[in-house]
C-alpha cells in the first residue's frame, strides 16, 4: 500500500531500476521532491506497507492480546494505577493532527501505532506480561513497514512527525475524543478491525469510552 498522491511514474521507475529495493527507492524519490521552500517535502511522513494477509492476522492477534490484557487490569488490586500508567503512555504519543487551530478535527486520537506500543512496552511501571504483549504488538506492526521516511519539521505546520513510522491506530485518551465525528456520520470505532482487537474494551479500561458517541457511531 502506498500513500495517496504518490506519482505513478516514480513507482514505475523504482520497479524498473531498483528491483527488490523498490520500496526504499519509492520513498526516497518521493520525499526528495521539492516544492517552494527547500525544506518542504510533499508529505510529513510516508510509508510503503506490506498488507500481506498473514502479517495483518499477526497484527490483529497481537493488538487484540494487548488490548485484552489492558482491559484485564481492571480486575487487579493495583489495576487503577496501572491503567493510569497505560493512559499516560498513550497520551505521550501525539496524535496525527499536529498543527494549531485544529481542535475540531477528529484525528487527534489517531496515533502512530508502533510508537504507542513501544511506549507501553518500555514502561517499567507495568507488569512484565503486559509489556511483553505490547512489544509483540509493536513488532507485528513494524513488520508491515517495508520503507519509511519522515520530515523532521513539516514546514506547512512546523510539526515533527519523527515517531510516525507505520500505520496509525485510533487510540483516544478522553471521552470527548472517543469517536468525535460519529454524530456527523464519520465513525472510527465501528469497523471490523476495531471490533476484532477489542478496541472498545481498551478505551473503556483507560477511561476514554463515550457511550453517546458509540451509539452515534453505530447509527453512522
Amino acid at each position: 500500500m502506498l500513500a495517496p498522491g504518490v506519482p505513478s511514474a516514480k513507482v514505475a521507475d523504482a520497479l524498473t531500476r531498483a528491483g527488490s529495493k523498490w520500496p526504499a527507492a519509492v520513498v526516497d524519490s518521493t520525499m526528495r521532491a521539492r516544492y517552494g521552500s527547500p525544506a518542504y517535502h510533499p508529505a510529513a511522513a510516508f510509508d510503503v506497507l506490506d498488507l500481506n494477509a498473514e502479517k495483518i492476522a499477526r497484527v490483529r492477534t497481537a493488538v487484540g492480546d494487548l488490548n485484552a490484557a489492558v482491559s484485564g487490569l481492571r480486575e487487579d488490586a493495583n489495576g487503577a494505577e496501572m491503567l493510569a500508567d497505560v493512559r499516560s503512555d498513550v497520551r505521550s504519543v501525539r496524535g496525527m493532527v499536529r498543527f494549531d487551530r485544529s481542535g475540531d478535527m477528529p484525528w487527534h486520537a489517531d496515533r502512530p501505532a508502533e510508537a504507542v506500543y513501544d511506549a507501553i512496552a518500555s514502561d517499567a511501571r507495568l507488569p512484565a506480561n503486559l509489556r511483553s504483549d505490547a512489544r509483540a504488538a509493536q513488532e507485528a506492526v513494524a513488520a508491515l513497514v517495508l520503507a519509511h521516511r519522515e520530515s523532521p519539521d513539516f514546514v506547512p505546520f512546523h510539526a515533527c512527525y519523527s515517531d510516525a513510522a507505520g500505520p496509525t491506530a485510533h487510540l483516544p485518551v478522553t471521552r470527548q475524543s472517543y469517536d468525535a465525528w460519529a454524530g456527523g456520520g464519520v465513525t472510527e470505532t465501528h469497523n471490523d478491525f476495531y471490533e476484532a482487537v477489542h478496541g472498545r474494551d481498551f478505551a473503556r479500561a483507560i477511561g476514554a469510552y463515550d457511550r453517546a458517541e458509540d451509539r452515534a457511531g453505530a447509527v453512522a
